[in-house]
């Protein structure tokens, strides 16, 4: 499903949520001259049904199936909204046809076809890029300001459920100092030499708040983006492309990122030779600055989404669809570590389980397949 048609169908079930509880709140106060029904009335005019059609005038909905599908919903909230005050009966009577079409353009949506564009499915990566990026930079902004505000007689305790300070250490509460060190990224000052230089620091919160976003982004990336635009590309151009068709540089670095900071506590590994996000320090670390963080908002790959796929080579690899003794796995790693092996060297191995296990297992009558084992 589209992320259009993802968010009209919230669109349509958020209405039909508010349809059901101002319906109750009408038929409860049945006697009440006007007073209920045009609060009600008014509350939606406000809160659920502006949004709605401020939704749709906002932004031209790209499928023409989804638009047709939303019309007639849109269409009998306008009626509504024109109608002279009546009864409550009235009332509960229209919110009852527009709470079934609701309904109804619930299930189309369910049933509609794929037919994004492949602009389409680029604009809704772009928007999820951009607004998670805004919620990356400003998330520690709240407790930073608490912190900033907190007084000597507020207690140097921060209530975590609660977000109050208190005196006295309890469960939950974790003491001021140590907030602080963990959100510390550095200083910076003025040298008469130099001019503005700044000492960097790397805490545990940005860390992992900026750490979290390289990971979302990527598995949203990889899992729902990459496949979609492969399959809109299909649509177009009338050949088949798959997921690991869909190239780009600029995420295919982030990812080298988001695998040195989670794997990698941090220190440059897979991302050295990164080029569009050359982000080492000196000191060997991803230097995920807040500069750099927000940089990151002019540099969506939009143009390199757009230009058209080749067809990759088929992998020569495949996982093995099963699972294994955890106990043999950990003897393994451990003859690894000893032996030293290479990464090449041991990703070896599990070719030759397999050719071990096939001479080991023969076609009865048949030759065994060709053996390679040898030591590392």
């Amino acid at each position: 499903m589209s992320d259009e048609s993802e968010l009209w169908r919230h669109n349509l079930r958020q209405l039909t949520f508010f349809v059901e509880v101002a319906r109750d709140n009408v038929e409860a106060a049945p006697a009440s001259k006007g007073v209920a029904e045009k609060s009600t009335k008014e509350g939606l005019r406000q809160a659920v049904f502006h949004h709605l059609l401020e939704e749709h005038q906002r932004k031209a909905i790209y499928s023409p199936q989804l638009r047709d599908i939303v019309r007639p919903v849109l269409d009998a909230v306008l009626v509504f909204l024109d109608k002279p005050l009546a009864t409550p009966q009235l009332l509960v009577q229209d919110l009852g046809e527009i709470d079934a079409l609701a309904g109804e353009a619930i299930k189309s949506i369910d049933s509609m076809t794929d037919e994004e564009e492949v602009e389409q499915v680029i604009e809704a990566f772009e928007t999820r890029y951009l607004a998670t990026l805004a919620i990356a930079l400003s998330a520690h902004s709240t407790l930073a300001q608490k912190l900033a505000g907190r007084k000597p007689t507020d207690g140097e305790y921060f209530d975590v459920g609660r977000c109050v300070f208190a005196r006295d250490p309890a469960p939950g509460r974790v003491h001021s100092a140590d907030l602080n060190k963990a959100m510390d990224s550095g200083a910076m000052s003025l040298s008469i030499k130099r001019g503005m230089v700044s000492y960097e620091r790397f805490p545990p919160i940005q860390i992992m708040t900026y750490g979290q976003w390289f990971a979302y982004i990527h598995a949203i990336w990889d899992e729902w983006y990459r496949p979609r635009l492969a399959a809109a590309y299909s649509r177009r151009l009338g050949e088949d492309f798959l997921k690991n068709d869909i190239k780009s540089a600029f995420m295919g670095e982030l990812n080298k990122i988001r695998n040195d900071v989670i794997h990698n506590r941090s220190r440059v590994k897979q991302s050295a030779a990164n080029k569009i996000l050359d982000w080492a320090t000196s000191d060997g670390l991803v230097g995920m600055t807040t500069e750099r963080m927000s940089g990151l908002r002019t540099m969506f790959p939009h143009d390199e989404l757009l230009t058209l796929p080749g067809h990759s080579a088929a992998p020569k690899t495949q996982n093995m669809p099963w699972t294994a003794d955890v106990q043999l796995i950990d003897s393994v790693k451990r003859r690894l570590a000893d032996r030293g092996l290479s990464k090449r060297q041991q990703k070896e191995i599990g070719d030759e389980m397999l050719r071990l296990w096939l001479a080991e297992n023969p076609v009865p009558d048949g030759p065994s397949p060709p053996s390679s084992v040898h030591e590392q």
